[in-house]
């Protein structure tokens, strides 16, 4: 892997891990155009860094949610004192709760990495992310054409956190996007697009965090050396830069518009690993 890729492929995996337009589809393809082996051990310890940056990024932008959450949850122990609500219950608390029942489905799913491998090493790997793709695009067009949300985070069950936690299992898949299924769901039953996108963010945080540890296993036992360290580095701090400016646009993104466009750039990289895989074939 030369600087250029491993410059793009971080930079691509900041931005497309956050926007619903399935990064691990992108960065599949990017590995094609720029010959990049994706079987390899190098290739899944450079993409588990990858993931620990985008999973640093959600801890940086969503750092006070978090720190609520914390709090509230050491108050609970009598490890520190209550601070005054307007809300009868405190939301810190019941958000960690939410984001811990819709996050745990997640982790079994994460023990089929070696599945995913098999699909992606596949000779119709290229083809099957295609059509991931534009099934991706479809669900998060009709969800966002249909959406009517009402209901904010504040506002969220605990039925809201569990559907979305088990939908998201499917996005182990390159071409499914994780943050485009869960917002997709999430809008489906009534969540405003704004707390949508900024639930799926949180949701984010532990779900890289397991996904990076998992690829890095992975790489172990699978015999990969860690001597590119610089690549490393270089993976996880470019990903966490922009994936703390791609949270931010985002955000932006879901309270002023909808997410429609997204779906449209989802059915082009769809059309472009088809066209890989024609050439390929």
């Amino acid at each position: 892997m030369t600087v250029f890729a491993a410059v793009i492929l971080a930079l691509t995996a900041g931005i497309t891990e956050i926007f619903p337009i399935s990064g691990t589809g992108h960065l599949y393809i990017l590995a094609k155009l720029f010959g990049v082996s994706t079987a390899g051990a190098e290739f899944q310890s450079f993409r588990g860094m990858l993931y620990l940056g985008v999973a640093f990024s959600g801890l940086l932008f969503y750092r006070t949610q978090l720190y609520d959450m914390l709090r509230e949850n050491l108050v609970l122990f009598g490890l520190a004192r209550p601070v005054s609500r307007q809300r009868g219950e405190p939301f810190g608390r019941r958000l960690g709760q939410l984001l811990l029942f819709a996050s745990l489905p997640m982790l079994p799913a994460l023990l089929l990495n070696g599945l995913r491998l098999d699909m992606e090493r596949g000779t119709h790997a290229l083809a099957i992310i295609s059509g991931l793709l534009c099934l991706s695009g479809a669900v998060l067009y009709f969800a966002a054409r249909g959406a009517r949300g009402r209901r904010d985070v504040y506002q969220m069950t605990l039925s809201d956190a569990v559907i979305t936690g088990l939908i998201q299992m499917l996005t182990i898949y390159p071409g499914l996007s994780r943050s485009g299924f869960t917002v997709s769901v999430l809008m489906a039953r009534g969540i405003d697009s704004v707390s949508a996108a900024e639930f799926t963010g949180l949701m984010g945080v532990p779900v890289f965090l397991a996904a990076g540890i998992v690829q890095l296993i992975s790489a172990g036992s699978a015999g990969g050396s860690f001597a590119s360290a610089p690549y490393l580095i270089l993976g996880f701090a470019l990903a966490a830069l922009t994936g703390f400016f791609a949270h931010r646009l985002f955000a932006d993104w879901m309270a002023r518009r909808r997410p429609t466009a997204f779906a449209f750039w989802s059915w082009g990289a769809a059309v472009l690993a088809l066209i890989l895989f024609l050439i390929s074939a």
